[in-house]
């Protein structure tokens, strides 16, 4: 069964916390052609474990294609419209003393 989504910043944990303050930390996973004219490229988020899915054509760099998978807990409700200010202070008053 999956996780429910969050509703507020306080309900994350905080590796989605950090990525939903500043954003993901990329690094290149697989790289896998998909005929003569696009390439797959995988990107993993060293953080939250987020993956984002990116197809390119490799004669023009042009991404013809992106989505992403990420992980139970990570993704909040429809229609949040929360910013990333709105986490950094949840982050913010985690780090306090």
């Amino acid at each position: 069964m999956a996780t429910a989504k969050k509703h507020v910043p306080s309900e994350y944990d905080d590796p989605f916390l950090f990525c939903r303050s500043f954003g993901h930390t990329w690094r290149l996973g697989e790289r896998e052609s998909e005929g003569t004219v696009l390439v797959r490229f995988v990107l993993l988020c060293e953080v939250c474990k987020a993956r984002r899915i990116d197809v390119i054509n490799r004669r023009n760099g042009l991404a013809i294609n992106r989505r992403y998978e990420y992980q139970d807990g990570y993704q909040a409700s429809r229609g949040e419209g929360l910013k990333r200010v709105t986490y950094r202070v949840e982050l913010i008053r985690r780090l306090d003393p």
